[in-house]
């Protein structure tokens, strides 16, 4: 691709993905609605004139309820210390703020979804990378005694490889942290989508003394057009700061917006994860590993379970632009994966990502596009 046709963040990618015949670019929920969902939208009236007699407070502790009880984070489900947020950017703006007012430094994960790291630098906050490795049982100790910066920041799991830490290296990562005197921000953001069996993180954070924040979202779970709300959630000694903060940007966050994400994440629990969620995204990606086959494309990690499929380009020359521009002009979009290594450029060039979380029916016509484009393309072939 022509240097000055490139784009310097994947926002601007996911912005002209979505305006392609088939857009896999941005990692939203776009799945569709399901029979008992497709109820919830009939119900929008109801929902609209029930919210409007609502004191804010009630819209607030019945979604926050709801959604940490379908986590499994029971300690969390009256935690007396959250934010809402309309989106985890916000949110994730927010915690900047607070550690460029207090002049920390950052270590963050590497590969993860580029605007974190953009959103940490124009607050001019100093960013060391950590790659996921790092995390290894062998090689966890050594990094965490080597662990200079402030505080520590994680996506778990993460988008787009879906890494996570076990209970035990969770323990670990915070009694360091709270030894040591590090912040522990967590971006939890794709919960949902770690199909092993749940835990309460929150009760391993709030007895531990560890000073720690976590965003949670929405609007990578449900299909509710957009429509989403962000949980910040911090440690004691934080939430004075941090409510000054919220306060200068944000009253509340729509109680209408609360009742019906309340109304989904119910819906789900009555039905259950794997039938609400799960499936549609195991069906996608095996439609697209299927697509794959024979090609230079492979699954970078086979095993991951988050509604993005992250890919190794096996080609000598081929690169992730080169890639996303080729497919562009087939009306296909999807991500690079050089800005995920916000870093490291060039390592990530090896690395596309598609996003799944798409109705099955639409999604397989786009597999079925994808693979008439890949067996004309002589360099995509194995």
């Amino acid at each position: 691709m022509p240097a000055s046709a490139r784009y310097t963040n994947l926002t601007r990618y996911e912005n002209i993905g979505i305006n392609k015949e088939f857009n896999l670019a941005d990692g939203h929920a776009h799945q569709g609605q399901n029979s008992t969902q497709q109820s919830i939208v009939a119900e929008l009236p109801d929902l609209f004139y029930a919210a409007e007699k609502a004191r804010q407070a009630d819209s607030e502790d019945e979604f926050q309820q709801a959604f940490y009880s379908l986590a499994g984070q029971h300690s969390a489900v009256t935690h007396p210390r959250t934010f809402l947020c309309y989106s985890a950017s916000l949110a994730t703006d927010l915690v900047a703020t607070y550690l460029s007012s207090k002049r920390l430094t950052v270590r963050l994960l590497q590969p993860s979804f580029d605007n974190l790291a953009t959103i940490l630098k124009r607050r001019n906050i100093p960013l060391v990378p950590v790659a996921e490795n790092e995390f290894a049982p062998e090689r966890l100790e050594a990094f965490l005694n080597s662990l200079g910066e402030d505080a520590l920041f994680l996506t778990l799991p993460n988008n787009p490889t879906g890494f996570s830490l076990d209970p035990a290296a969770f323990e670990r990562v915070v009694g360091h942290c709270r030894v040591h005197g590090k912040i522990l921000i967590i971006d939890c953001t794709f919960r949902f989508f770690a199909t092993s069996p749940f835990w309460d993180q929150y009760e391993v954070l709030e007895k531990s003394g560890v000073s720690y924040i976590v965003v949670e979202d929405t609007g990578k779970t449900w299909p509710t057009q957009d429509l989403k709300c962000s949980i910040l959630a911090v440690s004691k000694d934080l939430y004075d700061d941090m409510l000054e903060l919220h306060n200068d940007i944000l009253l509340n966050v729509s109680p209408f917006i609360l009742r019906l994400l309340t109304s989904y994440v119910r819906d789900t629990e009555r039905n259950g994860l794997d039938e609400t969620i799960w499936s549609v995204i195991r069906s996608n990606r095996q439609a697209l590993r299927d697509a794959l086959q024979g090609s230079i494309f492979a699954p970078a990690f086979p095993q991951s379970t988050v509604s993005v499929e992250w890919t190794r380009i096996d080609h000598a020359t081929l690169r992730s632009e080169h890639v996303v521009e080729a497919l562009g002009q087939d009306h296909l979009g999807i991500l690079p994966g050089d800005h995920f290594y916000w870093a490291d450029h060039e390592t990530g060039s090896q690395y596309i990502r598609f996003a799944l979380a798409r109705p099955c029916d639409w999604f397989v016509g786009a597999c079925r596009h994808l693979r008439t484009v890949i067996g004309a393309n002589e360099d995509f072939q194995a």
